[in-house]
């Protein structure tokens, strides 16, 4: 059965001062660096946005599931990531988006992984959210998110320390679905896998409960419930994937969140008289020069503000 939702009226002095904020960062930044990374900071707004607005969690919809049998959240991300192997695919295979070469997030699955992603678990649900989630929630005014993600950059670095080890460990091969079997073959692949999904957790909240749940109702007109929430949950799917196209486009990568953390860790620490130079993770190109230039040059730092 559906529930209706009322909210207190919103106080719409606060969101007005964060977009004059995001903006007026975004020039700063675009004049200081470059202007991809300037829009790079509101489509980081944006994303923020949306997952505060949506209620959008990664974690928390798989908890649900598994603890209550409810698969709405579930439902949602599949069609997030739907629509981004659509988009994403055929940019990838081809090697570049609107002029810019663009390069997908491929790694190897072994013993780190599967070490790593157990840890990060228990960590989500002891600190309650994962990256994104303490993120939206500690932005939205939640201080007791801003514990755990004190924590999240201390575990970070933590992890740098020793990343080199956990990479020699065993683990296969990377495999990159658009290599091994093409643009529309993994698309069509995806398509399915996330359709079947979709189709487990019907079977499975219906066997618990005889019927699927049902969005709550907002007691809201249509332009309030869009400035100040809450969202549709398949609303805040497609705009996520949209925005996550705008980072490919724009960062010639996909959207990232953990590696602004491990940067931040890093600097703190040599502020206070550490040095991270000589760990393994800090040695790689790409981190050395990160971890030389400013940190508001960091496009993952920026989109996370």
């Amino acid at each position: 059965m559906a529930t209706t939702s009322t909210v207190a009226p919103v106080n719409y002095r606060v969101p007005l001062l964060a977009t004059a904020a995001i903006v007026l960062g975004a020039l700063v930044i675009g004049v200081l660096f470059s202007a991809n990374i300037g829009l790079l900071m509101i489509v980081g707004g944006l994303l923020g946005m949306v997952l505060y607005h949506a209620a959008f969690g990664f974690t928390a919809a798989w908890r649900v599931f598994i603890t209550e049998r409810r698969g709405r959240g579930l439902r949602a991300q599949m069609v997030m990531l739907a629509i981004a192997v659509v988009l994403f695919f055929p940019a990838l295979g081809a090697g570049s988006l609107f002029g810019t070469e663009v390069r997908g997030f491929v790694s190897p699955i072994g013993i780190s992984v599967l070490v790593g992603a157990f840890i990060f678990g228990v960590g989500m649900q002891l600190g309650g959210g994962c990256a994104s989630g303490t993120l939206f929630t500690a932005g939205g005014g939640n201080a007791r998110m801003l514990i755990t993600l004190v924590f999240f950059i201390v575990g970070s670095v933590i992890g740098t320390a020793h990343f080199a080890w956990w990479q020699s460990l065993p683990a296969f091969q990377p495999v990159s679905l658009v290599n091994v079997a093409g643009v529309g073959g993994g698309i069509g692949i995806s398509l399915v896998l996330f359709a079947a999904i979709a189709v487990l957790t019907v079977i499975m909240e219906k066997r618990r409960h005889g019927h699927l749940e049902q969005a709550p109702m907002v007691d809201k007109p249509g332009a309030e419930r869009w400035l100040s929430g809450p969202w549709p949950l398949v609303a805040g799917a497609v705009a996520l994937a949209l925005l996550n196209f705008a980072t490919l486009a724009l960062a010639g990568r996909p959207w990232g969140i953990t590696s602004a953390f491990a940067l931040w860790g890093a600097k703190s620490f040599e502020l206070v008289g550490g040095d991270v130079s000589q760990w393994g993770y800090w040695q790689a190109p790409g981190n050395a020069a990160a971890l030389e230039a400013s940190v508001w040059s960091d496009i993952t730092t920026v989109m996370n503000v």
